[in-house]
């Protein structure tokens, strides 16, 4: 009895990083808070806070993303980053200009920025370098 006892003891913490893998259905997202899609916008959204310059805006500006209600086939979201004015901000409530636009795969949670200039998707790389552009 003491040795099957002692077998289990040594076994189960080899067994229990398993334990989450055996319960879960391959592929499916675990998180019960949101979709994978709400997690690749948050990291968009964390991105362009940090890397991208938008952690400092005028009083009364926000950002906001809307998101094009269906993927196309092969998987890619369209994603408008907007900015919103307050009625103290000093510019025009009623006006919530574009001012890049990105397509977000919710599959691996790859991000590419649409260039409308160049009228192609290009890396998140390159957006930050158009932007750290004169």
């Amino acid at each position: 009895m003491r040795i099957r006892l002692a077998v289990c003891l040594v076994a189960l913490p080899f067994l229990l990083p398993a334990l989450p893998l055996l319960a879960a259905e391959p592929g499916k997202w675990p998180f019960k808070s949101e979709t994978r899609l709400e997690a690749v916008l948050t990291v968009l959204k964390w991105k362009l806070y940090s890397e991208a310059g938008f952690s400092s805006l005028p009083k009364g500006v926000t950002l906001g993303l809307d998101v094009g209600d269906e993927p196309e086939p092969d998987g890619w979201y369209q994603v408008t980053l907007r900015e919103f004015h307050s009625e103290d901000s000093g510019f025009d409530p009623n006006v919530a200009p574009a001012l890049a636009h990105f397509y977000v795969r919710e599959g691996d949670g790859e991000i590419q920025w649409y260039d409308l200039v160049e009228d192609k998707r290009r890396p998140w790389e390159a957006f930050l370098k158009d932007r750290s552009e004169p």
